[in-house]
């Protein structure tokens, strides 16, 4: 489900953007999601998984006035959410999981800093 969850996002989210969408719809808590402008790698689930993993995390802190720091997450360390070994090489996953992470947060974590009040 958790897999699913994630292809699900990253397939909205690449959809939207090469549709020319800014603002793609998550699905989830009614959230606004802004696609980055020229990112690659939505298709890949790793990054899939880690992008959305990375938002809700990157929402939370931004929300929270938390410190921007997605390493300090164990999501990110860990990095393995959602791995199969259908997908090949762990550490591959990994290295996509954490990029998708990192893109994931900051986004998110923008996208709450322009919404606090």
């Amino acid at each position: 489900d958790a897999y699913r969850g994630g292809f699900e996002s990253g397939y909205r989210i690449g959809y939207g953007r090469a549709r020319g969408m800014v603002n793609v719809d998550q699905g989830r808590r009614n959230s606004r999601v802004t696609a980055p402008r020229g990112a690659r790698g939505y298709q890949e689930p790793a990054y899939a998984r880690g992008y959305s993993d990375g938002f809700d995390k990157g929402l939370e802190d931004g929300r929270d006035r938390d410190r921007y720091d997605p390493v300090r997450h164990s999501d990110y360390r860990e990095a393995d959410q959602g791995y199969s070994g259908s997908y090949g090489s762990k550490n591959a996953y990994k290295n996509n999981y954490r990029t998708g992470f990192r893109q994931g947060y900051e986004d998110g974590y923008r996208d709450a800093s322009r919404n606090r009040r």
